[in-house]
């Protein structure tokens, strides 16, 4: 299920498996399925919202969001993420506001 913040904000789908400062390429079919469906133009320096499926302490889903900035690596001929190690929340953080 895609998650929104509101209806201004879409959030793509991306697993973090390279954490903040690493190279978060898009390469998960939910990814490359939101970038898609949003019609959303990658360019370098392009900042985005993102979200992955978590779970709280009591096993109840919770999805972790963050924030990334695009870029091309040309090497490999695919975008990436580099994730604000400082926005990392859930969405439980957001509802207890």
């Amino acid at each position: 299920m895609r998650l929104q913040d509101s209806e201004s904000t879409k959030r793509i789908f991306l697993y973090p498996y390279a954490g903040p400062g690493g190279r978060n390429y898009f390469k998960q079919i939910g990814t490359t399925q939101d970038i898609t469906l949003d019609d959303i133009k990658l360019s370098d320096g392009l900042q985005l919202s993102f979200y992955c499926e978590d779970e709280d302490d009591d096993g109840m889903a919770d999805e972790l969001l963050f924030e990334g900035t695009v870029h091309f690596d040309s090497e490999k001929g695919q975008w990436y993420a580099i994730i604000d190690e400082n926005s990392y929340r859930h969405a439980s953080d957001l509802r207890n506001r």
